[in-house]
């Protein structure tokens, strides 16, 4: 499905996706959003609709391949995908945009996977960190020892966020519950279904949701008393986060500790596009940071593995078990592949 460049930027580049995912799915239904237009079809994509497939994440590429012969399908350098994401109604669902080779056209591409799609787009930021600290050392060393420039192409920039991050947003906090998993769609529809089943417009309170490098804050609004801090999140905590069935609910989870995990949920005039977007990017950049702490004289000086605690340790970890358990899934599959989906 053809989008268009001027959808690609912060705040709509999230719903312009979810929108893509939504009307695939039920091709009768009119996009949300205007400038979405569907594919010739007579076009190779159109034709591919619908088929089975194995989607398979190697080195810095992402690959199609048939399920039977192992023909390969279509191939995707990771850093040549312009956004990508996990359906806001189904886990299952997995998008990517990308500018067609042939025509330099950008398309979304719409995958519905046989196990949650949270994996593959763990994998993807996995492999964009790789390259991007690749790519910085590889600058730092001015002419030392790198990885050929076919691996890591350097003429893609990746969209890599403010150094320091501060917005703000006027929204409503619906409220917080507890969770029974740290990540998943379904984990947050679920909680964001009960709150909204709960209370009525008239329980939620107007805060100024206040978006950090390093935390989210929830501060109750008030005319004439100071401001009231209701929440404090640090960024290393927050597991996972996402927009509802509903394009106006936003929320996301944190850890508490002692395997205890708590879901906050607001409600977004006049979506919650650009609020998605603003948590993304701290936890992004929180993650970049991470990657890049250790300087190379510390590496050298010290091969003791992060600290068990530590924000790198804990999302690799994730990252690991969230890929192991794909693979784990699709072992029965007559493939010689080790796909990611």
């Amino acid at each position: 499905m053809e989008v268009y460049e001027a959808d690609m930027v912060a705040g709509r580049s999230s719903a312009v996706v979810s929108d893509c995912i939504r009307h695939l799915q039920n091709p009768d239904t009119p996009p949300y959003t205007p400038s979405l237009r569907r594919r010739e079809r007579a076009s190779a994509g159109e034709r591919e609709e619908g088929k089975a497939m194995l989607l398979v994440l190697q080195d810095i590429t992402l690959t199609l391949v048939d399920p039977v012969d192992h023909t390969l399908l279509h191939s995707q350098p990771v850093s040549s995908i312009r956004v990508w994401g996990v359906g806001r109604d189904h886990s299952r669902d997995f998008a990517y945009v990308a500018r067609d080779k042939n025509t330099r056209v950008l398309k979304c591409h719409v995958f519905q996977c046989d196990s949650p799609a949270e994996a593959i787009a763990g994998s993807l930021h996995q492999i964009c960190s790789k390259i991007m600290a690749e790519r910085k050392n590889g600058k730092a060393a001015a002419g030392g020892s790198s990885l050929p420039g076919s691996d890591v192409p350097l003429q893609v920039e990746f969209p890599t966020p403010k150094t320091e991050l501060q917005q703000s947003f006027h929204v409503h906090y619906l409220g917080v519950t507890s969770v029974s998993r740290p990540i998943g769609m379904d984990i947050i529809n679920g909680a964001i279904d009960s709150l909204l089943s709960s209370t009525g417009k008239e329980d939620w309170t107007a805060v100024l949701l206040n978006v950090e490098d390093a935390t989210v804050s929830v501060i109750k609004e008030k005319e004439e008393e100071e401001e009231e801090v209701l929440v404090e999140c640090r960024v290393r905590f927050l597991s996972f986060m996402g927009v509802g069935r509903d394009i106006h609910t936003f929320a996301f989870i944190m850890d508490t500790g002692n395997q205890h995990f708590q879901c906050h949920v607001f409600w977004c005039e006049p979506n919650a596009g650009t609020v998605s977007e603003a948590v993304q990017s701290a936890c992004v950049l929180r993650y970049q940071k991470c990657l890049v702490a250790r300087s190379p004289s510390q590496k050298a000086g010290s091969s003791s593995p992060p600290p068990p605690d530590s924000v790198t340790r804990r999302v690799t970890t994730s990252v690991k078990r969230g890929v192991q358990s794909i693979i784990d899934t699709l072992k029965k599959k007559p493939s010689p592949e080790l796909p990611n989906q």
